[in-house]
C-alpha cells in the first residue's frame, strides 16, 4: 500500500511538474506577483516577509508547528491586530497554493477579537490631539506648502472623527458627493461595504464650506491614494502623548472612537452598523462591549437607587 501511495504521489509530481513550485520562499515570491495591484503586492511582500524566517525547504516539508512558532514570536513584538494581518495573509497564501495544487501545511487559526481592547480616544484626549494638530500654531521653517498641509491634517481628523469614514474613505471623498445645502456627504464605502449618506456636524460643515472655496476634483487632494503616508498623525500622537497602556493611536482608531461614542450615547448597534457601511453585523459587534459596559454601570445605579432611596440613577439604561 506503501509504494502504491508512493508510487502515486510521483505520477502526480511529473504530471504537476510544469506548473509545481517546489521551494518555499519561491511559492511565496509567485503568491504576491499574484496579486492585482501594486498596492496589494506591497502589503503582501511585507506580511510574508514575516514567514520567511522558516528555512527555504520543499513546500511539503513546511510544518504547521514552523508557521505557529512565527506567530508566537511576532505576538511578542507587535499588537495582535497586527499580528492578525500577517496570520489572513497567510491563510491567503494556503488558499492559492490549494487553489495552484501546491503543498503546504494549510490555513492557521485568526486571533479573535479581544473584548475591550479597541483602542478609542475620550473627549479630552480628542482635544489633546486637535491641540497638537492646530494649524494655527507657530512653528519652525514655515512655508506655504507644510501650513496647507497643517490645515489639511487638521480638517481630515474632523472628518473622521465626525463619520466614521476610513482612511482612503476621507482621502477619496470627491465634491460631486457633498451636499452643502443639505448638509449630507455621500461615503462610497471599501471592503465591500454598504454606501452611506451621513449628515455633517457643524464643524465638519464650517470646514467643508471653508474647502469649498478652493478647486479640485478631490475634497483632500493630497490624501488621495493608499500610499500616502500618515506620519502626520504619527507625529500629532507623540506631541499629544497619546500612546499609553490602552495602545497605541492611529487615524483608524478615529474611526473607532466614532462608532464607540455613538454606542454610548444610545445609538443601536444595527444603526451604528449603518453608519460604518458595515455589510454584516458581525464586522459591528467588536463594538458591543461599550453597551456592556454602559449598562453595567446603570445597573449599578439602579440597584443603588433601591438600596438608598437617597441615590437617584442619573438616567434610565439604554436598551440592548
Amino acid at each position: 500500500m506503501i509504494l502504491a501511495r508512493r508510487k502515486s504521489e510521483l505520477i502526480q509530481d511529473v504530471i504537476l511538474d510544469d506548473k509545481r513550485i517546489s521551494k518555499f520562499h519561491a511559492a511565496i515570491d509567485a503568491f504576491v506577483n499574484s496579486r492585482h495591484t501594486e498596492s496589494s503586492k506591497k502589503y503582501a511582500t511585507y506580511s510574508m516577509s514575516k514567514f520567511r524566517v522558516i528555512a527555504d525547504n520543499d513546500l511539503k516539508k513546511i510544518e504547521r508547528h514552523s508557521v505557529l512558532k512565527v506567530v508566537a514570536d511576532l505576538k511578542t513584538t507587535n499588537k495582535l491586530s497586527t499580528v492578525g494581518i500577517h496570520i489572513r495573509y497567510w491563510n491567503s497564501f494556503a488558499n492559492w497554493c490549494l487553489k495552484e495544487k501546491y503543498h503546504i501545511c494549510g490555513k492557521i487559526e485568526n486571533i479573535k477579537n479581544v473584548e475591550g481592547k479597541t483602542r478609542w480616544l475620550t473627549k479630552s484626549e480628542q482635544e489633546a490631539l486637535l491641540k497638537a494638530l492646530d494649524p494655527t500654531a507657530p512653528y519652525t521653517s514655515p512655508t506655504d506648502h507644510k501650513t496647507n498641509c497643517k490645515q489639511d491634517n487638521y480638517d481630515f481628523t474632523i472628518l473622521c472623527l465626525d463619520t466614521g469614514v476610513r482612511y482612503s474613505e476621507g482621502a477619496s471623498l470627491e465634491w460631486s458627493h457633498v451636499d452643502l445645502h443639505r448638509g449630507v456627504i455621500y461615503v462610497k464605502r471599501q471592503k465591500h461595504g454598504n454606501p452611506t449618506t451621513l449628515s455633517m456636524t457643524n464643524r465638519l460643515k464650517e470646514i467643508l464650506l471653508r474647502r469649498s472655496e478652493g478647486s479640485g476634483h478631490y475634497v483632500f487632494p493630497m490624501k488621495v491614494g493608499k500610499n500616502h503616508s500618515r506620519g502626520w498623525m504619527t507625529a500629532a500622537v507623540t506631541r499629544a502623548k497619546l500612546n499609553t497602556a490602552h495602545g497605541n493611536v492611529t487615524v483608524h482608531t478615529l474611526r473607532h472612537t466614532y462608532a464607540a461614542t455613538m454606542i454610548q450615547n444610545g445609538v443601536q448597534l444595527n444603526q451604528v452598523q449603518h453608519l460604518l457601511g458595515h455589510k454584516n453585523i458581525a464586522m459591528t459587534n467588536r463594538y458591543a462591549h461599550f453597551i456592556k459596559q454602559d449598562v453595567a454601570v446603570k445597573a449599578a445605579e439602579i440597584l443603588n437607587a433601591i438600596n438608598d432611596p437617597k441615590s437617584v440613577p442619573t438616567q434610565a439604561p439604554t436598551s440592548v
